[in-house]
């Protein structure tokens, strides 16, 4: 009997601590979504000057660098749930910590450094928190309620900041978020126990980590790309709404992320049907373009129409460009190298971002934001230039 499978819907596979962990990841992408970009405006209105934002926003991704190659093996042999459990009680501490920075600079550096180590934690061990409340057969579509919490968290969670923020204060506002936090650390606390990690009996939790299996050489070019795309998206991210605010009195830019955010989510079927039937360098050439009109916009910005339309043009681009970085990943390395070269793919995304920032505080400090927003035009293009010269070469699996 042949019978096809039909998708089940949200509250076919939601079970009690399926809710609540789906709640809880809503509330903490919300509360981190809005980090970047508010913190950067709060501590520019606190007279912080641009260099030192670029370097205080570049220590949570060299956190996160350092600390992912260890994240998931941490992850897998130790208790899952009480890893998960510190790793939200740390962002908590790190956006009560962006509170007091707002009036005390001291607590910058040290926020953004906890925050690093929280999320890669958060972003490791969620989809395997998840696996063990739901059933295998489902464990797809109930990734795909995750996807869609963690766009609408990106979509709604910037507008809400800065409204909260202009009407009592970025501090005010952070201790808000805070408290949204703490209730997702509340949720996953009242969710059932993971299963036991097995644990081999005299070996450590690194053993079997080597260098090999974490780095991919082969994979250095693509991470090249990725670095360039990733750290370009961070770098407007830390410092546009101090621009909005500082040059054209705009006090809530959350606009650009919502654009971003649902037009991504609307065009991925598009982009991804693009990529099934004319190839990644017919989807990455027209992503590419779309991605450095975005910030044509932004250095051009003279009202938040321009915000809009960067952000329209921004979300194309980045949900054209993610899956096509994949796959030149993938492409580099033979079968039994994957997962290094996706290991290496994500150490360029934290490079990028930890370059950027620190990059971007320079150039805007130097030459304004707009010459800052316009210079990131170029590594996007060089890098795109380099991604079709890998994409025209012949894949390691088909060698």
């Amino acid at each position: 009997m042949n019978e096809t499978k039909k998708k089940k819907s949200f509250f076919e596979i939601a079970n009690k601590n399926f809710i609540m962990l789906f709640i809880a990841y809503t509330v903490i992408c919300v509360t981190h979504s809005m980090t970047n970009s508010a913190t950067g405006a709060g501590w520019r209105l606190a007279g912080m000057d641009l260099t030192t934002i670029g370097l205080i926003a570049s220590a949570m991704s060299w956190a996160a660098f350092i600390i992912r190659p260890i994240s998931a093996p941490i992850a897998d042999r130790l208790n899952k749930k009480t890893i998960y459990i510190f790793a939200v009680a740390a962002l908590v501490v790190a956006v009560f910590m962006y509170s007091l920075s707002m009036n005390n600079p001291a607590f910058a550096a040290p926020a953004k450094i906890i925050h690093g180590i929280a999320w890669t934690f958060i972003s490791t061990i969620t989809a395997v928190v998840v696996s063990e409340y739901v059933p295998r057969e489902d464990l797809g579509t109930a990734m795909g309620f995750f996807m869609i919490s963690q766009m609408l968290a990106s979509a709604i969670s910037q507008p809400i900041a800065f409204a909260l923020a202009a009407r009592m204060g970025y501090a005010s506002m952070l201790l808000v978020f805070t408290g949204i936090a703490f209730l997702g650390l509340i949720l996953i606390c009242f969710t059932a126990p993971t299963k036991a990690p097995q644990r081999v009996e005299g070996k450590s939790v690194f053993s079997g980590i080597t260098l090999k299996n974490l780095f991919a050489v082969e994979a250095v070019p693509a991470m090249l790309i990725n670095t360039a795309f990733q750290g370009t998206r961070t770098g407007i991210t830390v410092f546009m709404a101090a621009f909005a605010l500082e040059e054209l009195g705009i006090a809530n830019i959350g606009v650009f992320a919502t654009a971003a955010s649902l037009v991504g989510w609307v065009s991925r079927p598009a982009l991804g049907v693009l990529l099934d039937k004319k190839g990644p360098i017919a989807t990455l050439i027209p992503a590419a373009a779309c991605f450095s009109l975005s910030l044509l916009c932004l250095a051009l910005a003279q009202n938040i129409g321009w915000f809009i339309l960067a952000g329209v043009l921004c979300g194309i681009g980045q949900n054209g460009i993610s899956p096509v970085l994949m796959a030149i990943s993938m492409r580099t390395v033979p079968e039994e190298r994957k997962a290094a070269a996706n290991s290496t793919n994500y150490l360029g995304m934290d490079i990028g971002s930890a370059i950027a920032s620190t990059v971007g505080g320079f150039l805007s400090a130097t030459f304004g934001y707009r010459v800052g927003f316009g210079v990131f035009i170029v590594p996007v293009v060089l890098v795109t230039i380099l991604a079709v010269i890998i994409l025209r070469k012949p894949a390691k699996t088909e060698a």
